[in-house]
C-alpha cells in the first residue's frame, strides 16, 4: 500500500487515465474527486460489499426454497449457485 500526503487541490495519477483530486479536507474526513473513463467502474467498497452480501443471502434463501420443495422420487434437481449471484459491477 502506498501512503502519501496530499493537500486540497493536489492530485494523484493512477496509470494514464485515472486521476484523484483532493477537493476538501476537514475533521470529518477527506473528499476526493475521481476523473476516469466512463468504462471504469468506481464503487465505494462498503456499497459493493453490501451488494455482494445481499446477493449471497438471496441465493441462499432461493436455494433453501428449492431444497424445501420435495421432488418426486427419481426427479433430479440441478442447482448452480452462480446462476443466482449477480456481479455487482454489471448493475
Amino acid at each position: 500500500m502506498l501512503i502519501i500526503a496530499r493537500r486540497k487541490g493536489e492530485r494523484i495519477k493512477i496509470g494514464d487515465d485515472i486521476e484523484l483530486v483532493v477537493t476538501d479536507v476537514s475533521r470529518a474526513g477527506v473528499r476526493l474527486g475521481i476523473i476516469a473513463p466512463a468504462n471504469v467502474a468506481i464503487v465505494r467498497h462498503e456499497v459493493q460489499a453490501a451488494a455482494e452480501e445481499a446477493n449471497r443471502d438471496a441465493a441462499r434463501s432461493h436455494l433453501t426454497a428449492l431444497t424445501a420443495e420435495k421432488p418426486a422420487v427419481g426427479d433430479a434437481v440441478v442447482v448452480n449457485p452462480s446462476d443466482f449471484v449477480r456481479d455487482s459491477r454489471s448493475s
